[in-house]
């Protein structure tokens, strides 16, 4: 099913490409042509070009032209829809001077781009069937559904390496269910997509040399959501909820963050050092590359249980997704709330 020559050949190209691409930008950087980013939720030292997004981008277009020119017409929606999304929001890497609100166009824009030209699954959540038949509320579902999804990776990026561990855990579950229902056209794409992120994975961790940055942790969540609609409209025998088990991490920490801020009464869209990783990171010793690097390892089993339960799922239970997801959100939540209340202590013993 795989054709293992035609994959070492993609992995050749767009690590070259990217490697190239990257000198390219230090060389820049050296004359002085860079950005200055700064935000509160920064937490690593001096000036990392914020270009992952762009390495994975330009690397996997250029690639699948030499290599699979058939899938490239067969996701010309997904191209359009995702170059809509990074032109944007790299912008804003370079500049940080987006408002929250107009990124959040964008996102609609790119995803309404994807959703309408591409074929959808249907939905079978009993809740839902009212809306089965009506085209317009199907598209706008699944449009805010992905801008969902994006703002849940968003929310996830800042440690080395946790973004990428948790793109290739929900491609590796994308991949499987493919390889199980031996689906040529899912199991090429997200093998291909796992090729070109891997030169963007080893850029960031350990070393933290590049950052995917908005452009791409939205590029990321666009892709894995893409690749969930493609996988769920060929596969009809799979629960629509399984989805939500593969995304059990970043739909977890978006839906958390967004009622922990209405709690603590602050705005959504405000950035703040509180996520959960963020509270691991302040638990830790060391200088920050290190606490980093930690903190990123440390969070691996928010991005590994999804796959876990993805894999019972397809060989022993199809149903009840619903509940796995609640127990994640459960492992999540004491989690976040034992490491809060530990902090809290450690900070009143001072």
């Amino acid at each position: 099913m795989i054709d293992y020559n035609r994959l070492l050949f993609a992995f050749l190209i767009s690590s070259a490409f990217q490697i190239i691409i990257y000198l390219f930008i230090k060389f820049l950087s050296s004359k002085g042509i860079k950005s200055n980013y700064f935000a509160k939720q920064k937490i690593h030292e001096g000036e990392v070009p914020r270009v992952g997004g762009l390495l994975f981008l330009s690397s996997f277009l250029i690639t699948l032209m030499i290599v699979e020119i058939n899938y490239l017409f067969l996701i010309l929606p997904l191209i359009f829809g995702s170059l809509i999304i990074f032109a944007f929001s790299f912008y804003e890497d370079l500049k940080q001077s987006l408002s929250p609100y107009f990124r959040l166009i964008i996102l609609f824009i790119g995803s309404f781009v994807f959703i309408f030209f591409s074929e959808l699954p249907d939905i079978n959540i009993t809740l839902l069937q009212l809306i089965k038949d009506n085209e317009a509320i199907k598209i706008l579902l699944f449009v805010l559904s992905l801008m969902l999804l994006m703002n849940g990776f968003n929310f996830i990026d800042g440690l080395n390496g946790l973004s990428s561990f948790n793109f290739l855990f929900i491609i590796l579950s994308v991949f499987y269910i493919g390889y199980f229902y031996n689906d040529i056209f899912i199991v090429n794409l997200s093998a291909l997509i796992i090729v070109f992120t891997i030169v963007v994975f080893l850029l960031n961790f350990p070393f933290g040399k590049i950052f995917l940055g908005d452009s791409g942790s939205y590029v990321y969540a666009f892709f894995s959501g893409a690749l969930i609609i493609y996988l769920f409209q060929r596969h009809t025998q799979l629960p629509t909820l399984l989805a939500m088990v593969i995304l059990s991490y970043p739909i977890t920490e978006m839906l958390f963050s967004i009622f922990r801020k209405i709690f603590l009464k602050y705005s959504p869209f405000r950035p703040d050092v509180n996520h959960l990783h963020h509270l691991i990171f302040k638990m830790l010793n060391g200088s920050l590359r290190s606490r980093n690097n930690m903190a990123g390892l440390m969070m691996l089993p928010f991005c590994i249980i999804p796959f876990l339960l993805t894999y019972y799922s397809v060989n022993y239970n199809l149903n009840d997704n619903f509940l796995k997801f609640i127990c994640f959100l459960i492992f999540y939540v004491i989690c976040y709330l034992l490491l809060f209340n530990l902090i809290k202590n450690i900070k009143s013993n001072l």
